[in-house]
């Protein structure tokens, strides 16, 4: 008799019937036709699963839990609360002027640009399309700027900052071991001890990616931001901004943010070799110290993925949801991978995987 899989010493996974699937289709048609509400109440769960550990420890010291999670809200908005009041009117004032500059910055390296295309012995003429690539770049450039300024000012309105995300954040923080009970207790009795080793590495690697991915980001956000206002560039402030928010997207936003860097240093200083090598060193350096000391001690190797998965991951988010997609790609792909190391384990295990049995 063939050797059954629960017989193999593994932990069960279990086998989706048809009708689960077709309630899985549901769920994700349901979010899919009301991403646009979505994202208050998401970013109020969100914040409520990084809380989770401080309510849990105070808690544990004989806090009440809704006196636990008041605190733990109450810091939090506070310290976000703070850095806008602090930041805002230069970041704000900052923003605009790169926006507004942004399309000049570009337009004026056309003339040197086209002196490059002159010098050059091509069979074909590339000065109207380098003309046409830099007007395209130009208009791209703005109206992306455009965009997420309007996103960003449609998705994060002040009835949404005010009162949707803390209330969110306030009940899903209150009651969220409750609601991880609940949704455990629903787990097979059969399938408990491989639901609660999926939810623990699922935890450990979205987890700890958050926590520790934020807290990269803040400090590269401000390394980058004094680097380069060090070396003179305009916009410092808020191209370290925007360096720190990019590097929660491996690879990618760390181009972007070199070369948004660079092309203002163009704007300003011109062919200056000086600047120009100051910027990127400045940039080079947050890169070595990201990659030798912030990731290593605040995030490990919780994600456990290939540099291509993780290219792959970002390009495809970025496909399906957009901006959204791109900035969620990497903690998706990571609970994703939890699963995925599961059930090929399951699958080493297995009968089908195994030798033939003997011949008789």
């Amino acid at each position: 008799m063939t050797k059954s899989v629960a017989s193999s010493g593994g932990p069960v996974l279990p086998k989706l019937h048809w009708g689960w699937l077709l309630v899985i289709a549901i769920c994700i048609w349901f979010f899919w036709s009301t991403s646009g509400i979505l994202p208050p109440f998401l970013a109020g769960i969100v914040i409520a699963y990084l809380l989770d550990p401080v309510a849990d420890r105070m808690e544990a010291r004989g806090i009440p839990r809704w006196l636990a999670t008041a605190i733990a809200l109450i810091v939090f908005f506070a310290l976000i609360a703070g850095a806008i009041v602090l930041m805002a009117p230069l970041v704000t004032a900052q923003a605009t002027a790169l926006v507004t500059a942004l399309p000049g910055l570009i337009e004026s390296l056309t003339p040197v640009v086209q002196h490059w295309y002159d010098e050059l012995t091509l069979v074909i003429s590339l000065d109207d399309l380098g003309r046409n690539l830099m007007e395209r770049a130009a208009s791209v450039s703005a109206t992306v700027a455009r965009s997420i300024i309007s996103q960003s000012l449609a998705l994060f309105n002040i009835l949404a900052l005010l009162i949707i995300v803390p209330v969110v954040s306030f009940y899903s923080l209150r009651d969220f071991d409750q609601m991880t009970a609940r949704m455990r207790s629903f787990v097979p009795p059969r399938y408990k001890s491989t639901a609660e080793g999926l939810w623990r590495e699922a935890d450990e690697a979205l987890g700890g990616f958050i926590r520790g991915q934020s807290l990269v980001c803040a400090s590269l956000a401000v390394f980058y931001a004094t680097g380069w206002w060090l070396t003179g560039l305009d916009y410092a402030l808020v191209l370290g901004l925007i360096a720190g928010i990019l590097a929660f997207v491996p690879y990618l936003g760390a181009v972007i943010s070199v070369a948004l860097a660079l092309l203002v240093g163009l704007g300003q200083f011109g062919f200056d070799p000086l600047h120009l090598i100051l910027i990127f060193a400045v940039f080079q350096v947050g890169q070595i110290l990201e990659g030798s000391v912030l990731t290593p001690n605040l995030i490990g190797n919780r994600i456990g993925l290939h540099p291509l998965w993780v290219l792959f991951a970002v390009f495809a988010g970025g496909e399906i949801a957009g901006l959204w997609g791109v900035f969620l790609a990497v903690p998706v792909a990571a609970v994703v991978a939890v699963f995925v190391r599961a059930v090929m384990r399951q699958y080493l295990r297995s009968a089908l995987y195994g030798p033939a049995a003997p011949p008789r």
